[in-house]
């Protein structure tokens, strides 16, 4: 009588391995790129944020100009002449869905001090905060 041989699974469980490993990589790869995905969305908010807090900065010291030339320092720093709700507006208006502006200043001594700050709105993280400060500009006598 002849014995009959057991069919030998190493090949089926050395198969088993391979796949199991390449599934393993494969999970790390997709993990690894849509880290990479998130990192380069949160860099691409960043620097439109910084780009619009420097615009904002910009267009808060062309509005103190005009508004140091039509009331004088004084006016503005005390508040009279509506600078602080255009800084306020202008703020609101650099501001998007993926990141607020904050706009605080203080005008004293001559010099406006302004200080922006970005905050990312889906987690409320600060992205950038931007100081800036400007010396009243004085009109003279043509």
């Amino acid at each position: 009588m002849k014995k009959r041989e057991r069919p030998s699974y190493a090949f089926l469980m050395e198969m088993m391995w391979v796949c199991a490993f390449f599934l393993i990589c494969a999970c790390i790869f997709v993990l690894a790129f849509a880290k990479a995905e998130q990192m380069s969305r949160k860099a691409e908010t960043l620097n439109k944020a910084t780009l619009a807090a420097s615009n904002a900065i910009e267009e808060i010291y062309a509005a103190f100009d005009d508004a140091v030339s039509e009331a004088g320092f004084d006016a503005v720093a005390g508040g009279e002449n509506g600078f602080a709700a255009e800084a306020e507006r202008i703020g609101t208006a650099f501001s998007t869905d993926t990141y607020t502006l904050k706009v605080t200043f203080d005008a004293a001594d001559g010099l406006l001090s302004v200080v922006v700050e970005a905050t990312d709105t889906r987690d409320g993280e600060v992205l950038c905060t931007l100081n800036g400060a400007r010396a009243a500009a004085e009109r003279r006598p043509l």
